[in-house]
């Protein structure tokens, strides 16, 4: 697991050291034409079960779970676990490694930096461990009784918003799973861009710089 630093509410990400990439890195190419909606598509799969969940209880249990200002907490809470959605990215890195964690406050967007390289299997964890979000609300909703209609709101409306918001992790997975070759390493270069390269060198955490470098968002 990554060492994790707090950087607060920051106006830029605060970048994390960086070893020079290979000559012959490659940058993963991630499609910008229709990004959001090819994202949202590919989310499909996550989310509708989800969704499907709540109509098929409510059938199920001959009564209406839906509280609507519940499920807005949910939603709610789903936005205020962007701290832990950023941790559980950390944690797939390897122990040595350093990760930066905040928040854009002009956004209203949580970060992770993490320039250290990892590998292909550990990407696609780092990748869909937030996941972790949805499933565990989801869970907790499917065993709900039909007299906790306000918990099972609560935890479908965090669901659904935690299904869907990671979204461009399973892009990048995607990716990643189709350009990237088995044993290949993913590492973030200066630029804030994912790049990939194919070693038999052990993998080291880069080594800390005396000062701190902010670069602006790409």
């Amino acid at each position: 697991m990554a060492k994790i630093i707090w950087q607060g509410f920051t106006r830029h990400i605060i970048p994390t050291p960086r070893q020079p990439l290979p000559t012959d890195a490659q940058p993963l190419i991630i499609p910008q034409r229709h990004y959001w909606l090819k994202a949202i598509l590919l989310a499909a799969p996550v989310y509708l079960p989800v969704l499907a969940s709540l109509y098929l209880k409510n059938e199920l249990l001959q009564t209406d779970m839906r509280d609507k200002p519940w499920i807005l907490a949910g939603m709610v809470l789903a936005l205020l676990l962007g701290p832990l959605h950023e941790c559980l990215h950390a944690w797939a890195y390897p122990k040595g490694a350093t990760a930066h964690i905040g928040m854009l406050y002009r956004r209203f967007l949580f970060y992770m930096d993490c320039g250290a390289p990892i590998r292909r299997g550990r990407y696609f964890v780092m990748c869909l461990l937030p996941m972790l979000l949805c499933l565990i609300p989801w869970t907790v909703f499917l065993l709900c009784p039909a007299d906790a209609k306000a918990l099972a709101s609560l935890c479908w409306g965090c669901a659904i918003m935690c299904a869907v918001g990671p979204c461009p992790d399973y892009m990048n997975a995607l990716c990643a799973w189709r350009q990237v070759p088995r044993g290949g390493i993913l590492q973030e270069g200066e630029n804030g861009r994912d790049y990939w390269y194919v070693t038999t060198t052990p993998l080291s955490p880069p080594q800390p710089h005396p000062t701190k470098r902010e670069c602006p968002m790409p």
